[in-house]
């Protein structure tokens, strides 16, 4: 009891460790995710680290860098660097206080007071840390190219070197002695250490925040093509519809066996057989015919509930981009199943200051609880496709977009459906 009762007490401080970490990267959904997390952080915490004893810290480095690759999401160099990170800093301020906040704890105070020091120091670190992390991590999703983050791992060397370099390099040459006040000029080392996690922070920060600025023009670029060509598209349905008059004085002019051919041509033109109007909001209009012209060649059932009054107030290829990329998906998932499952429902409303875009179709395979444990934690399911650094993007594009309208976008698989619901503010 005697030695689980400290550990409980050091429990709020591990916490926040934890807390903080889960900002710089993604915890897993698997269950044992958290409590060997919330165990190794509670190590990491409570570690003592002597300068001149490296026998505690380089087991730990190991123990906690397995731990985060068990338990965290993303690439192995973002969790060996988001580690590194993680684990130079806290091993900086444990050398700090074992080596010189505790001599001088020790000279002016009694043991008691001593470790009430220690407990109310290594406690507020962790508070600081947690907050300061909160403040200035990228969003929770961020991740950068490979590139980005072999740059990052070789910056992380040097604050890891030196606390590393610090413990081993003075065990090798001067005698062990805990009591002994180790050099100024280390403990000048361990804070330049300390500051340059800020350092590092604010990198992760800035480069995931370019690459998110050049996903979001990336995306720009992407949904202005596809809402040109889908102007287009409906531009062209729109002439020979137009044109129609002309096509029937041709026809009453013809003679009777010429007239069958052109008139089978006619036919065969799909701006012939859309309805052009299914709300108020032409882009909806436009993309709407396409679309469903598509998804008849394909054997697909589309049952639309639109209830769009007038004009939508977002830029025009942002409502395309919204439109064809939620249809886009639903048709390729529709694509790999039997015709007769083939169907797409979409329901869509601009009511009381929000617009509401809900599309549904049959998911393939059975209901996975890991992929529904991703889609709560904000996962983007997989593409199908082989290209998958081509393609996959859809739901990004949407999510993007949901964000700078003040929306939010949300999908589910359940009961053998697939179901993409966004909103978003219409100022």
């Amino acid at each position: 009891m005697t030695h689980i009762l400290p550990l409980l007490i050091d429990l709020p401080g591990a916490f926040f460790l934890l807390c903080a970490l889960e900002k710089m990267i993604t915890r897993s959904s698997k269950r044992y995710a958290f409590p060997l997390m919330l165990i190794s952080c509670l190590c990491l915490y409570v570690i003592i680290i002597f300068i001149g004893d490296p026998g505690n810290i380089l087991p730990m480095v190991f123990f906690f860098l397995l731990t985060v690759f068990l338990s965290f999401e993303g690439s192995i160099l973002k969790k060996l660097t988001v580690g590194l990170i993680f684990a130079s800093t806290v091993f900086s301020f444990n050398a700090l206080r074992d080596n010189y906040l505790t001599n001088i704890a020790l000279r002016y105070y009694n043991r008691s007071r001593y470790l009430l020091i220690s407990y109310i120091s290594s406690l507020a670190f962790s508070i600081f840390l947690y907050l300061m992390i909160k403040k200035l991590a990228p969003a929770k999703q961020y991740d950068l190219s490979k590139r980005m983050w072999k740059l990052l791992l070789l910056l992380t060397a040097t604050p890891i070197g030196i606390v590393l370099t610090i413990v081993i390099w003075y065990s090798r040459n001067i005698p062990f002695n805990v009591y002994s006040d180790p050099p100024i000029e280390y403990a000048i080392l361990l804070t330049i250490t300390l500051f340059s996690f800020i350092g590092l922070l604010l990198t992760i920060s800035t480069l995931a925040r370019q690459q998110e600025q050049d996903r979001r023009i990336m995306f720009a670029d992407m949904n202005r093509s596809y809402y040109e060509a889908m102007e287009q598209q409906h531009f062209e349905i729109r002439r020979i519809k137009h044109d129609m008059a002309n096509h029937l004085q041709i026809l009453s002019a013809l003679p009777p066996e010429k007239r069958d051919d052109y008139i089978k041509k006619l036919t065969e033109n799909a701006a012939f057989t859309q309805t052009l109007r299914y709300c108020g909001d032409t882009t909806v209009n436009a993309v709407l015919s396409v679309k469903e012209n598509l998804m008849e060649r394909c054997g697909i059932r589309l049952t639309c509930h639109i209830d769009i009054p007038h004009e939508l107030p977002f830029d025009k290829t942002d409502i395309c981009a919204l439109f064809a990329n939620a249809l886009d998906n639903a048709i390729e998932a529709c694509n790999r199943l039997e015709t007769e499952t083939r169907e797409i429902t979409l329901e869509s409303k601009a009511q009381k200051g929000l617009f509401c875009l809900k599309v549904v179709n049959p998911a393939l395979g059975q209901d996975d609880p890991a992929d529904r444990a991703q889609a709560k934690r904000g996962f983007f399911p997989a593409t199908s496709k082989q290209d998958k650094e081509n393609h996959g993007v859809g739901l990004k594009s949407m999510a993007e977009i949901a964000s700078r309208y003040q929306g939010t976008l949300e999908f589910r698989q359940k009961d053998g459906r697939f179901e993409v619901f966004l909103y978003m503010v219409m100022g």
